[in-house]
């Protein structure tokens, strides 16, 4: 599977994730593409298959980024800030949720929940 690192999203994820199985992620920071609007940022993800990881809770707005733009979001709410809170939450979840499931699908991560906010299929 082939993931994308938002900007706001520690490069630190990009081990963990490819630890848990065959998995390519990149980084909108490591490909010089910071400041990218949303809508352009989504249309990259979905011409590469990719599932976007980000803190950024606009992306949990199906009038702003529709249905059909998508191919799936992870979108992470730590119960603080900084790159350690993050990385624990994404542990948290590689450990309780299978990632092929994240596809189509915008999920909502917390600390002790894990939400489909809305399904695309």
């Amino acid at each position: 599977m082939k993931f994308k690192l938002d900007e706001n999203i520690p490069f630190s994820l990009k081990k963990l994730i490819e630890a848990k199985g065959d998995h390519q992620v990149d980084s909108i920071f490591h490909e010089k593409k910071t400041g990218i609007d949303d809508h352009s940022l989504l249309k990259v993800c979905m011409e590469e298959k990719r599932i976007l990881i980000t803190l950024d809770t606009d992306f949990n707005n199906p009038i702003m980024h529709p249905i059909e733009s998508l191919f799936g979001i992870i979108i992470l709410r730590p119960v603080s800030q900084g790159k350690t809170a993050v990385n624990k939450l994404m542990t948290n979840f590689l450990a309780s949720y299978k990632l092929e499931d994240c596809i189509n699908k915008v999920l909502l991560v917390e600390f002790d929940n894990i939400s489909i906010r809305w399904d695309c299929v």
